[in-house]
């Protein structure tokens, strides 16, 4: 299966494709890089491709033996999936604990048993030092596969033990290409979806999918652009809805929302013809804020989101937290 049916990343399919057919896998695989560029479905190609029945060879699978397709489906019994019970929730020790207990048992049916943990940012501190005990002493026939947004968000001695494996998204114009000849959109569209979704295939796949979720996206950044115009007031009635600390997984996506949003207007700062912007839809907007606002407005507020998200990991309230940030928004 060429490239393993991946979109891009082809030296990273090279890397692990050489080391299972030099037979120098290593233990532990970290697989980093934004949501949506190919994490999990890399390294569930890596583990179809340890255990596959008929290999076509070595480093390849055949994507249709019955190891392969329960491995697709994460249903396979020597393959053990973990992650946080949502997406933004928290990845206990309990489940790590559940997961090195399986782990230490002899494969079920195939060479190796592997473990899967996704999303491995969304760890507590006492989760990776757990899984960091059987990184230091992995079972024989074991292999372990996280993945994260970034590996300056785990613990160092968890990362140093770990192949890395940093996985990035694709020039907008590439992923465009994609989508014109895979999807068979107009160009426009696909420039636009690709662009939207910074790079990442599964994220503009999923985005055509859901027409809902581009529109939601949209809505966010319209909301942030608004809020230039709003008095004090006005964004404190606004951080009201976030009382409940069960919205914080929505808080974490609206503040990487505004990441991008700011990006933008920090790119169009410099230079109003970039091409370069994900919310290619709001171009018009965007140079009548920058016209407006003083010199390094934008990359403050890039620093105080990323701030304010950093937080998000800690016992905070979302409501103070938010008004703390609007505080320093621009106002026009």
């Amino acid at each position: 299966m060429e490239n393993w049916d991946l979109i891009g990343h082809e030296w990273a399919v090279r890397l692990l494709q050489n080391h299972i057919r030099n037979q120098d896998t290593r233990h532990a695989y970290l697989i980093t890089g934004p949501s949506g560029v190919g994490r999990r479905t890399l390294a569930l190609r890596f583990i179809q491709s340890l255990n596959c029945l008929n290999p076509p060879e070595p480093g390849s699978f055949c994507g249709v033996c019955r190891v392969c397709r329960q491995v697709a489906a994460m249903q396979h019994p020597d393959l053990l999936v973990a992650a946080a019970e949502t997406r933004g929730g928290i990845l206990k020790i309990d489940t790590m604990r559940e997961l090195q207990h399986s782990l230490n048992l002899n494969p079920y049916e195939s060479p190796w048993r592997v473990a899967l943990v996704l999303r491995f940012e969304e760890a507590n501190q006492n989760a990776e030092n757990a899984l960091l005990k059987t990184l230091e002493e992995p079972p024989e026939r074991a292999k372990i596969v996280l993945t994260a947004n970034d590996e300056n968000a785990l613990l160092p001695t968890v990362v140093s033990r770990c192949e890395c494996i940093r996985l990035r998204p694709q020039p907008a114009d590439e992923l465009k290409k994609v989508l014109t000849t895979r999807k068979q959109l107009p160009e426009a569209e696909a420039e636009r979806i690709a662009h939207l979704a910074c790079g990442s295939a599964g994220y503009a796949f999923s985005l055509l999918e859901s027409p809902e979720k581009t529109e939601r996206l949209l809505s966010i950044a319209r909301d942030g652009i608004e809020l230039f115009g709003e008095n004090t007031r006005q964004r404190f009635r606004f951080a009201e809805d976030f009382r409940d600390v069960k919205k914080r997984p929505e808080l974490r996506s609206i503040l990487q929302v505004w990441q991008s949003l700011f990006r933008d207007l920090l790119l169009l700062s410099v230079d109003e013809s970039t091409g370069s912007l994900t919310f290619m839809d709001y171009r018009a907007e965007m140079i009548a804020l920058i016209r407006k606002s003083a010199p390094g407005t934008f990359r403050r507020m890039i620093s105080r989101i990323n701030e304010a998200t950093t937080y998000l990991d800690a016992n905070v309230n979302l409501q103070l937290l938010l008004e703390a940030l609007f505080l320093d928004w621009p106002v026009l």
